[in-house]
């Protein structure tokens, strides 16, 4: 983020001075008071109105405005903000397969709730995520095994510790929005990518910004009050439903344009219709509109354009069977029954029959065919040979031929030569052919029917030439029919046809066109008369809302006063400007502050954060200063991602002043055992200034963080959830996996005791058994702290070989160690004592002297480790040794 040379106070100042009055006074005033009373909201609506123009000036005289020296930062209030701690949470319903019974007590600083997969943990740690404060919301599904269940809403008990000494009671249920609980805040695994992806609100608002929130809030007010102004004056546009889009009169167009910039006077132009004078009008124009409509011109030269069309259409039915017995068809058709009639001699007398004088008996077979065809050519092959001189011999007993015998050989070629069959065949098919046309004629000849359209235009132009028509075309049928019987038996027919003459038909198709052509269309002339009686009938309905139409455009002026002033505007304005505040006093604390949060995770690169705002508020997200096209999480891996977004909540967490405690669930996946280590010990940390509660499967991280909270002195409380017989969410307080540190369990030894002379017999021999375990286990932490110098360390996963250097390789320390440890062993609970033991308890006492024992040992073993690491100091001083292992 770049440096501003300007101060914010200097940037505010010249800002404000350029506001006017109204906005000047809001900001004013909102620095004098924490908060503004309805008068005060009054007294600025006041100011805003007349800026507008919607009121008349104020008689009183304003006060003079100046920030000039006034504008100082909203000092931080020292307010101590009411510390809750989380007691217990409970009575879980609804929450995946949770054991009824399922219950965990918080610890003030640190607590650990342990369990493994499966065991309930992220079923609490996703209702926590939607109670309290996270990064989106969790789906916290039923316990899904049973069928029967309906779907219930996910419950349970919160048990908060307000400083009051009794426990407040929560009921919460999925969905609720409860400030105490939301005063924690949740980090997991799904909180990873919205952190470090994602456009987040900042969650706190610092004091010095809070005034740009009350500016926007007074803003929202007055938007509020002009908003209700404006539905109390709201007026409904009368106009609205009056006119139909189609309607273009002068008014219709005036009445549907009417907006904030409408003169009063322009409108009662439109709104002065007389009744007295206006009402006749109206009456003459509508009679002289109907009376040229019923003249009804288009209809009437529609219907002479179809009689024309019909007249002409029946005209050419009846030509084209005219046109059947022109000269022309009379000649054609004689013609043809004469040349059928010669065919048919040609073909009688060159026929087969015509050369049998009963002699043979083969006349006329293929065999004499073929004779005849090869004597043809023996008579041609020597007519040719003779110079075409006819041949005078028989070709065969080449006797001379006679006069009947030559007319014999004649009559044979015309034979082969002859086509007259092939003709006649050809000539009976063209007769076929007008019987047919003729018979088609027949079937469609006119009926003169009153239904046929063309028929009832004559008959009603001319009935008496419909009638004649009518006789005429019978008499031409019953030729018709005589024509089909005598060219059927191939006999000429006549000529006398009766003549038809179809003129007085083209007459009537003429007139008609003269008819239309004189008809004159009204239309233009109805448009201007309906043009003038719409623009009279607008006007009358206008008139009868004259006064709702006054009111109407008053509301309007009114309305684009107020719109003079963009109230959204100016808050957006407002945003902005609280934005570059933000920058200036609190974007470079939030990222230094984040950037110490990434160190002391080990995450050596830059995040770079933008902001923008919206109102009441400042959104932030993260790129990387070197890809920053990019979201964070394509460059990172996975353990980066989740260091740097846990920097991020841990910067959030302590600049919210709120913020009472914290919550993790199971926030080191894939990190390494390093950055582990670093992230346990900034949890131990900052659980010396809130309340820290941590769900984790992780035993080596857990581990990690009892380590460095027993370093540092803090408390720290530990549960084990376990599923017992299927059933997740069974607790376990107060003991999980092994833990304990040397410090602690001679702590837990000597608390195991405390008030001991108020407990009765049963609870005392508990109490001393749970001491006389709890000192057993400080003697084997003992040997891992002290004799081996954490050389091995449970739940780690390499050996400390440089710590060799600090083990004490004492054998008599180390039996006096094994020892003690086992005359303890021998008085705790684990084992079943015998009958003497029973009768002989160990006492208070003979602890006290276990204990003084034990601290003898422990006071030797660190001298002796002391004075080993003196000489190792010594050692490496005199000679350097190369750094080796771990």
């Amino acid at each position: 983020m770049g440096e501003n040379n300007e101060t914010p106070i200097e940037s505010l100042e010249s800002w404000l001075s350029g506001k006017p009055y109204w906005e000047q006074y809001i900001w004013k005033i909102n620095l004098e008071k924490e908060s503004l009373s309805d008068a005060d909201i009054e007294q600025c609506y006041q100011y805003l109105s007349e800026h507008l123009g919607i009121i008349d000036k104020l008689p009183e005289e304003k006060r003079t405005i100046s920030f000039k020296n006034e504008i100082m930062p909203v000092q931080e209030v020292q307010v101590e903000p009411v510390n809750l701690k989380l007691l217990e949470i409970r009575d879980f319903v609804g929450v995946n397969a949770l054991s009824k019974d399922c219950s965990i007590k918080f610890g003030t600083n640190l607590t650990l709730i342990y369990g493994g997969n499966g065991s309930g943990k992220s079923g609490i740690g996703r209702l926590l995520c939607n109670a309290c404060f996270s990064r989106g919301e969790r789906e916290v599904l039923p316990n899904v095994r049973l069928a029967a269940m309906s779907d219930p809403q996910a419950k349970a008990t919160c048990f908060l510790d307000n400083g009051s000494g009794t426990p407040n009671k929560i009921e919460y249920s999925l969905g609720d929005n409860i400030t105490d609980l939301k005063r924690f805040s949740v980090f997991d695994s799904k909180s990873i990518l919205i952190h470090l992806d994602k456009s987040n609100h900042v969650k706190f608002t610092p004091a010095q910004i809070k005034i740009f929130d009350k500016v926007a809030a007074t803003i929202s007010k007055l938007e509020e009050k002009l908003n209700n102004e404006k539905n109390a004056r709201k007026k409904d546009n009368p106009f609205q439903s009056m006119f139909l889009d189609s309607d273009t009169t002068e008014t219709a167009v005036f009445c549907k344009g009417i907006t904030g910039a409408t003169k009063e006077s322009d409108f009662l132009k439109h709104a002065s219709f007389n009744p007295t004078t206006d009402d006749s009008v109206i009456s003459e124009l509508q009679k002289s509109i109907d009376e040229k409509k019923k003249l009804d011109i288009p209809k009437r030269k529609s219907q002479l354009a179809a009689d024309r069309q019909n007249l002409a259409a029946l005209k050419a039915t009846l030509q084209g069977v005219i046109d059947q017995f022109a000269d022309a068809k009379v000649q054609q058709a004689n013609q043809l029954i004469k040349d059928i009639l010669e065919k048919i001699k040609i073909v009688e007398s060159l026929s087969v029959q015509s050369f049998n004088n009963g002699i043979l008996s083969t006349i006329g077979s293929p065999e004499w065919k073929s004779l005849i065809s090869a004597a043809k050519e023996l008579y041609e092959c020597e007519k040719a040979s003779n110079k075409g001189k006819e041949p005078e011999h028989c070709l065969l007993c080449h006797r001379q031929l006679t006069k009947n015998e030559k007319s014999l050989f004649q009559k044979y070629w015309q034979f082969l030569e002859s086509k007259a069959e092939e003709e006649l065949s050809r000539l009976v098919n063209q007769q076929s052919s007008l019987l047919q046309e003729l018979h088609s004629t027949k079937i469609t000849y006119p009926k003169f029917l009153v239904t046929d359209a063309g028929v009832k235009v004559l008959n009603d132009e001319n009935s008496e030439y419909m009638t004649r028509l009518k006789v005429q075309f019978k008499s031409l049928g019953d030729t018709l029919d005589d024509w089909n019987l005598k060219i059927g038996k191939f006999h000429e027919v006549s000529c006398s046809v009766p003549a038809i003459d179809l003129t007085p038909i083209d007459i009537i198709i003429e007139n008609q066109s003269l008819e239309e052509s004189k008809l004159v269309d009204p239309a233009d002339e109805i448009t201007n008369l309906t043009a003038q009686l719409n623009s009279l009938k607008h006007k009358k309905k206008v008139t009868e809302v004259k006064d709702a139409g006054l009111e109407y455009i008053g509301f309007l002026h009114w309305l684009a006063k107020v719109e003079g002033v963009r109230l959204s505007g100016i808050k957006m304005a407002t945003t902005k400007k609280r934005t570059e505040a933000f920058l200036v006093s609190v974007a470079r604390n939030y990222k230094g502050l984040f950037n110490q949060e990434l160190a002391r995770l080990d995450c050596d690169f830059n995040l770079v954060m933008n902001t923008s705002g919206e109102q009441g508020s400042t959104v932030k997200e993260y790129r990387l200063d070197f890809a920053e096209d990019y979201n964070p999480s394509q460059i990172l891996s996975e353990g980066e991602q989740n260091a740097c977004s846990l920097a991020d909540f841990l910067t959030e967490v302590q600049l919210d002043r709120s913020n009472c405690g914290i919550i993790f669930d199971d926030p080191v996946t894939s990190l390494d055992h390093e950055r582990k280590d670093k992230i346990a010990k900034r949890l131990a940390e900052e659980s010396g200034h809130r309340q820290v509660v941590a769900f984790t499967h992780d035993i080596v991280f857990m581990s990690k963080l009892v380590k460095h909270a027993d370093m540092m002195n803090i408390p720290t409380a530990a549960h084990w959830m376990r599923k017992v017989n299927g059933v997740p969410g069974c607790v376990e307080d107060n003991t999980s996996p092994k833990l304990a540190s040397l410090a602690s369990l001679k702590n837990d030894s000597q608390e195991s005791v405390k008030n001991y002379a108020s407990l009765g017999a049963k609870e005392q021999e508990r109490a001393l058994g749970a001491a006389f375990d709890y000192l057993r286990s400080a003697c084997e932490a003992l040997i891992e702290e002290v004799l081996f110098a954490n050389t091995i360390q449970r739940y780690e996963d390499h050996i400390r070989v440089q710590n060799l250097n600090d083990v004490l390789f004492d054998q008599a320390s180390a039996l006096k160690i094994v020892d003690l440890h086992g005359r303890i062993s021998k008085v705790i609970l684990a084992h079943d004592r015998s009958d003497q033991l029973r009768e002989n308890l160990p006492s208070l006492k003979e602890l006290e002297m276990f204990r003084k024992e034990f601290n003898e040992l422990e006071a030797g073993l660190k001298a002796l480790r002391k004075a080993a690491i003196n000489d190792r100091k010594v050692r490496e001083e005199t000679m350097p040794a190369k750094k080796v292992g771990w």
